[in-house]
């Protein structure tokens, strides 16, 4: 079902993100990987959409952080983010990208756990530098395989 079909008209920055993700070839779940806060593949689509799925359906507008960070993924400038009236998103932005710039944000990586997997992925969001965190990643990886060494044997 279409938003329109609904009666609910998306935002306009929700088709500039979501434009600016397909012409990078992402599906909403690994661009939502990429971002450094919490944010999920399926919140990103009720984004892109301008509503989530209830009974009745709820209209969804991005907060400026969260659209500041989805942007920042598919490229899309703090310019484009004004033009379409999202000016604090474009302000927040603009010092994602200074920040990026000095280096002052940490390497982000594609993250070395399984984000489906809840243990992991609670692991890698800890306040713990990479190395840490991919040790705990290791030793959850090995308990697990211990166990099912134990089961069959």
């Amino acid at each position: 079902m279409d938003s329109s079909d609904l009666g609910i008209t998306p935002p306009p920055e929700a088709g500039l993100i979501r434009v600016a993700r397909m012409a990078r070839g992402l599906s909403p779940e690994a661009a939502a990987l990429q971002t450094p806060i919490r944010l999920g593949g399926a919140r990103w689509r009720h984004i892109e959409r301008g509503y989530e799925p209830k009974r009745p359906p709820k209209k969804v507008r991005a907060p400026d952080t969260t659209l500041a960070h989805m942007a920042h993924v598919v490229g899309v400038s703090p310019d484009r983010l004004a033009e379409v009236g999202r000016e604090t998103a474009a302000v927040v932005l603009r010092e994602i990208l200074r920040q990026h710039a000095e280096g002052d944000d940490q390497v982000r990586e594609q993250p070395y756990a399984d984000m489906s997997d809840r243990l992991e992925r609670t692991a890698w969001e800890m306040p713990l530098d990479v190395e840490q965190r991919k040790l705990i990643v290791d030793m959850l990886r090995q308990a697990r395989a211990q166990g099912q060494q134990e089961r069959s044997a």
